[in-house]
Protein backbone atom coordinates (compact mmCIF):
# COMPACT_ATOMS: atom_id res chain seq x y z
CA UNK A 1 0.00 0.00 0.00
CA UNK A 2 2.71 2.29 0.82
CA UNK A 3 4.92 1.84 -2.32
CA UNK A 4 2.26 2.56 -5.00
CA UNK A 5 1.46 5.98 -2.95
CA UNK A 6 5.06 6.97 -2.70
CA UNK A 7 5.49 5.85 -6.41
CA UNK A 8 2.38 8.17 -7.41
CA UNK A 9 4.19 11.08 -4.80
CA UNK A 10 7.05 10.66 -6.76
CA UNK A 11 5.63 11.48 -10.03
CA UNK A 12 3.75 14.03 -8.98
CA UNK A 13 6.70 15.95 -7.49
CA UNK A 14 8.97 14.39 -10.48
CA UNK A 15 6.50 16.18 -12.94
CA UNK A 16 6.44 19.45 -11.03
CA UNK A 17 10.17 19.56 -10.82
CA UNK A 18 10.54 18.97 -14.72
CA UNK A 19 7.27 21.95 -15.30
CA UNK A 20 7.27 24.39 -13.26
CA UNK A 21 8.83 27.27 -15.26
CA UNK A 22 7.26 26.95 -18.39
CA UNK A 23 7.17 30.60 -18.80
CA UNK A 24 10.06 31.90 -21.06
CA UNK A 25 10.53 34.39 -22.97
CA UNK A 26 10.22 34.23 -26.89
CA UNK A 27 14.00 33.21 -28.28
CA UNK A 28 13.03 36.01 -31.38
CA UNK A 29 11.58 38.72 -28.73
CA UNK A 30 14.35 38.68 -25.62
CA UNK A 31 16.93 41.43 -28.15
CA UNK A 32 13.53 43.33 -27.76
CA UNK A 33 13.67 42.67 -23.93
CA UNK A 34 17.36 43.39 -23.89
CA UNK A 35 16.89 46.33 -25.49
CA UNK A 36 13.97 48.15 -23.00
CA UNK A 37 16.10 47.29 -20.05
CA UNK A 38 19.13 49.53 -22.05
CA UNK A 39 17.15 52.29 -22.35
CA UNK A 40 18.32 55.53 -21.35
CA UNK A 41 21.88 53.78 -20.69
CA UNK A 42 24.48 55.15 -22.09
CA UNK A 43 24.69 51.76 -24.31
CA UNK A 44 25.44 50.25 -27.81
CA UNK A 45 23.58 47.67 -28.58
CA UNK A 46 25.10 44.84 -31.06
CA UNK A 47 23.30 42.67 -33.34
CA UNK A 48 22.68 39.08 -31.79
CA UNK A 49 25.86 36.71 -32.60
CA UNK A 50 25.55 32.99 -32.52
CA UNK A 51 27.69 30.82 -29.98
CA UNK A 52 27.82 27.09 -29.05
CA UNK A 53 24.73 27.16 -26.42
CA UNK A 54 27.43 24.27 -23.93
CA UNK A 55 29.56 28.19 -23.94
CA UNK A 56 26.53 29.69 -21.50
CA UNK A 57 26.40 29.22 -17.71
CA UNK A 58 23.65 27.88 -16.20
CA UNK A 59 22.22 27.02 -12.58
CA UNK A 60 22.90 23.14 -11.56
CA UNK A 61 19.10 23.02 -11.28
CA UNK A 62 18.29 24.40 -15.13
CA UNK A 63 21.43 22.02 -16.02
CA UNK A 64 19.71 19.05 -14.43
CA UNK A 65 16.20 19.28 -16.04
CA UNK A 66 17.92 19.85 -19.40
CA UNK A 67 19.83 16.55 -18.74
CA UNK A 68 16.79 14.89 -17.83
CA UNK A 69 14.65 16.23 -20.97
CA UNK A 70 17.30 15.16 -23.10
CA UNK A 71 17.24 11.66 -21.37
CA UNK A 72 13.38 10.92 -21.58
CA UNK A 73 14.07 12.58 -25.35
CA UNK A 74 16.21 9.52 -26.42
CA UNK A 75 13.61 7.30 -24.89
CA UNK A 76 10.48 9.45 -26.89
CA UNK A 77 8.87 10.06 -24.13
CA UNK A 78 9.79 14.12 -24.35
CA UNK A 79 10.36 16.48 -27.90
CA UNK A 80 13.80 18.08 -26.87
CA UNK A 81 14.07 20.58 -29.82
CA UNK A 82 17.10 22.27 -30.96
CA UNK A 83 19.08 24.15 -29.07
CA UNK A 84 21.54 27.32 -30.31
CA UNK A 85 23.46 30.10 -28.18
CA UNK A 86 23.55 33.95 -28.93
CA UNK A 87 25.44 36.48 -27.48
CA UNK A 88 24.54 40.66 -27.98
CA UNK A 89 27.41 42.65 -26.66
CA UNK A 90 26.50 46.50 -25.18
CA UNK A 91 29.26 48.69 -25.05
CA UNK A 92 29.56 51.88 -23.13
CA UNK A 93 29.23 55.24 -25.50
CA UNK A 94 30.87 57.37 -22.42
CA UNK A 95 33.34 55.03 -21.12
CA UNK A 96 35.15 51.22 -20.87
CA UNK A 97 32.04 49.72 -19.90
CA UNK A 98 30.89 46.49 -21.37
CA UNK A 99 28.28 44.20 -20.91
CA UNK A 100 27.54 40.75 -22.85
CA UNK A 101 24.65 39.62 -22.82
CA UNK A 102 24.47 35.70 -23.51
CA UNK A 103 20.77 33.51 -23.94
CA UNK A 104 20.47 29.71 -24.25
CA UNK A 105 17.46 29.13 -26.36
CA UNK A 106 15.56 25.60 -27.23
CA UNK A 107 13.94 25.96 -29.90
CA UNK A 108 11.60 28.80 -29.69
CA UNK A 109 12.14 29.80 -26.14
CA UNK A 110 15.05 31.42 -24.09
CA UNK A 111 15.73 29.03 -21.46
CA UNK A 112 18.95 30.48 -19.84
CA UNK A 113 20.66 34.28 -18.82
CA UNK A 114 24.60 34.55 -18.26
CA UNK A 115 25.65 38.39 -18.22
CA UNK A 116 29.32 38.78 -18.39
CA UNK A 117 30.43 42.26 -17.59
CA UNK A 118 33.64 44.46 -17.04
CA UNK A 119 34.44 47.68 -15.64
CA UNK A 120 31.27 48.85 -13.96
CA UNK A 121 31.00 50.25 -10.83
CA UNK A 122 29.44 49.19 -8.25
CA UNK A 123 26.41 51.55 -7.99
CA UNK A 124 26.22 50.62 -12.08
CA UNK A 125 26.12 47.01 -11.44
CA UNK A 126 23.71 47.28 -8.82
CA UNK A 127 21.31 49.48 -10.85
CA UNK A 128 21.33 47.20 -14.31
CA UNK A 129 21.43 44.31 -12.51
CA UNK A 130 17.77 45.54 -11.05
CA UNK A 131 16.89 46.55 -14.08
CA UNK A 132 17.44 42.74 -15.89
CA UNK A 133 16.37 40.81 -12.84
CA UNK A 134 12.88 43.32 -13.43
CA UNK A 135 12.45 42.27 -17.18
CA UNK A 136 13.74 38.84 -16.77
CA UNK A 137 12.03 37.95 -13.85
CA UNK A 138 11.04 34.36 -14.43
CA UNK A 139 14.75 33.41 -14.74
CA UNK A 140 17.90 32.65 -12.41
CA UNK A 141 20.48 35.20 -14.29
CA UNK A 142 24.28 34.43 -13.88
CA UNK A 143 26.27 37.37 -13.91
CA UNK A 144 30.03 37.12 -14.00
CA UNK A 145 32.58 40.00 -13.98
CA UNK A 146 35.18 39.86 -17.08
CA UNK A 147 38.51 41.31 -16.61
Amino acid sequence: MLLPVLTLLGLILFYKFMTYDRNYTWSKEYYFEVQKVMTGLDFEIGEPIKIDPNSIQLSTEKLIKLKIQKVLNRVNLMNYGSEHGEKIILNSTTSEQEIIFKGRCLSDHLIGIEIEYKNLDPSSLANIKRLFKKQFSNYEIIWNEIQ
